[in-house]
């Protein structure tokens, strides 16, 4: 496993404890004890009083080339300081600068698409030009993170101006995350414009560079965005269209608007439309013009050969409100037939009842890509040969729109505050959906199987710190879905839900850290929970529970169930009689909040054939001891 030296120090640090929050036995690191100190997070999960982002405007021109995959553009950002500190500085995140010569990456590109950087022209701030001589001044100009230097401060309640022009070679052979699909230029674009980085109330700038596994971090904004790309070419996009009428023809307009009314898949560009040319008007090039406001980035997609379906749903029931959903795919796609349905049925799911919050965003489109990526209002996504496969990745990239575009959490620190809990939310998509499919199974035994191994460490240790990919998606996706799950088995479903839901309405276009995740629960539900947070998110260790002895006690008969590992998880037990009855028994998490050792009762008048502890969603680091005949 390939960990920066220091995380095994801070790991000790996080599993001796450290200083503690309100009372309770976990750490909290100095930077949070300063943040409630000043108010602005509180010890209820609640925003502080004090509590503060910053966001900014972007009025983006850009010119793209599909078939050369060339980008150019021009930009003007007013960023807002709404914190109380004066900003001397301002860092600047050059995500496509991961494609940079010479550049830090947790895994190898290959030569093919590198290039010399994004190339940045006629900086300035507040018109005054940034260079290597004066102030401004750009202190560093390679890799994913640049900062700027400023003559002026931004003092608080201040705005500041930044324009540039700039120019990138997107990558044609490298997909991460996005990219150049299918046959002929059909691509996912993101990450494709410099922004400001987030200035927060607990570390201050963001300064730590992309390197490809840990994702990411964004204040919301709002973004005019002007898109000019060949006249062939259709876009979709994050943010709302503004100009339709300028670019397709009445047959496609008449069917968008349909779409957009019924809950029935609407074919609105099908194969005979683009074998006839019915689609776009005649123009060489067209410029599409979208606005989205409060979103924490931008993305978008372009085809001259993809198919488009198209449905919506009612997502507001009080206001409503309709969602737009989109799919976009190759005609050849295996499964993409059925994602603009699951896409609408998933955003319902996630709407009335698994997040209890309406779906934020006016639209959704599923692209036809490779892999799965989220970003706000789009999703990158390839084929799969199932349904099962189809409704779970559909379910999980449109579950990322709740966490982390509606709910942002810094992934580079803490990644399992999305990943998990999209893990583990959009198996119940999958569990509704697919009738007797047991969609936990695999999550919680993919833990139980690395649970306690050499590459696995506490999920408080930042996921930046894990440049081995294969730990990284233990610490991202596997035993966080399985702690958020067996939190759900530990409070129950309605009181679950009700907690999520609360932490989504107090967190909603704010920054939250997982211990505002934490008390938001202990608030809401008035009950301590710092005996399950502890193990599951601050130690290291696994779940490990087995058979004791049988014994009697007067006219009793009792098994004893021991607590070998540290992580806390459910009893289920299976007894087994000599007359062929059998006894299923089984005891919350919590029987293990004071206590390494549960004695339970059982029928003392037969005899016992056989014990056998476990379930398959529950895991169980070694099944071995779990038997008794």
């Amino acid at each position: 496993m390939i960990v920066r030296y220091f995380v095994v120090a801070l790991a000790g640090v996080l599993f001796a404890g450290g200083l503690q929050a309100q009372e309770k036995d976990f750490f909290l690191p100095r930077e949070l004890q300063k943040a409630y100190q000043q108010e602005t997070r509180s010890y209820t999960g609640v925003p502080g009083e004090n509590y503060f982002q910053n966001t900014a405007d972007y009025d983006i021109d850009a010119r793209f080339e599909p078939e050369s995959g060339e980008l150019r553009g021009e930009q003007i950002i007013a960023y807002r300081n709404n914190s109380p500190d004066t900003l001397k500085n301002l860092v600047m995140r050059v995500f496509m600068n991961i494609f940079q010569k010479g550049v830090e990456r947790d895994f190898d590109v290959g030569p093919v698409d590198l290039h010399d950087g994004v190339e940045i022209e006629n900086l300035r701030v507040n018109g005054e030009k940034v260079d290597g001589s004066g102030i401004p001044r750009l202190l560093n100009g390679r890799g994913t993170i640049q900062t700027i230097r400023l003559a002026d401060p931004v003092l608080p309640g201040e705005q500041v101006n930044v324009s540039m022009r700039w120019k990138v070679q997107l990558p044609q052979h490298v997909a991460i995350r996005m990219g150049q699909y299918g046959k002929g230029h059909n691509w996912f674009v993101a990450y494709w414009y410099p922004h400001i980085s987030v200035y927060d109330d607990v570390y201050g700038w963001d300064t730590h560079p992309f390197t490809g596994s840990a994702e990411f971090y964004y204040d919301f904004n709002d973004y005019e965005v002007r898109l000019t790309v060949p006249g062939d070419y259709m876009v979709w996009a994050t943010g709302i269209l503004q100009n339709p009428e300028e670019h397709y023809q009445g047959n496609i307009l008449s069917r968008i608007s349909q779409a957009k009314r019924t809950e029935e898949v609407v074919p609105i560009v099908t194969a005979e439309d683009l074998e006839k040319e019915s689609v776009l008007k005649d123009r060489r090039q067209h410029t599409w013009h979208f606005t989205a406001s409060q979103v924490p980035d931008f993305s978008f997609a372009v085809s001259k050969k993809y198919i488009w379906d198209g449905t919506s749903l009612e997502v507001d029931h009080q206001t409503g409100r309709r969602t737009f959903v989109s799919a976009v795919y190759d005609t050849s796609s295996v499964d993409f037939h059925q994602v603009a349905e699951v896409s609408r049925e998933s955003i319902r799911m996630f709407s009335e009842e698994i997040m209890g919050v309406p779906f934020a965003y006016p639209k959704l489109t599923a692209f036809n890509g490779s892999g799965g990526m989220e970003f706000p209002m789009m999703i990158n996504d390839g084929d799969v040969s199932s349904y099962q496969g189809t409704v779970h990745l559909t379910a999980h990239e449109i579950g990322h729109n709740y966490f982390p575009f509606y709910v942002m959490t810094n992934e580079s620190y803490y990644a399992f505050m999305d990943e998990g809990l999209i893990s583990f939310l959009p198996r119940i998509v999958e569990e509704k959906m697919i009738e007797g499919f047991n969609p936990f199974e695999s999550l919680v035994q993919g833990y139980a199987f690395n649970a306690g191994n050499g590459m696995e460490v506490p999920l408080m240790v930042k996921s930046y710190m894990l440049s081995d990919y294969a730990a990284y998606r233990i610490h991202a996706y596997q035993r966080p879905g399985t702690a958020f799950y067996h939190l759900r088995e530990l409070v129950g479903e309605e009181d679950f839900h009700k907690a999520l839901r609360a932490y989504i309405i107090r967190w909603a276009k704010k920054h939250p850290t997982p211990y505002d995740f934490f008390y938001t629960c202990e608030d809401v539900l008035d009950r301590d929970l710092g005996w399950f947070w502890k193990p599951w998110f601050f130690e290291f260790g696994y779940p490990d529970l087995a058979v004791g002895k049988l014994h009697t006690s007067g006219s009793g008969q009792y098994i004893n169930i021991l607590k070998k590992g540290n992580i806390p998880v459910p009893i289920h037990l299976t007894v087994i009689y000599n007359d062929g009855s059998k006894e299923v028994i089984e005891r919350s998490a919590e029987v293990w909040k004071t206590s390494s050792q549960h004695h339970i009762a059982v029928d003392a008048g037969k005899d016992i054939r056989k014990i056998q502890l476990g379930h398959a969603n529950i895991p169980d680091a070694f099944p071995n001891n779990n038997t008794y005949e």
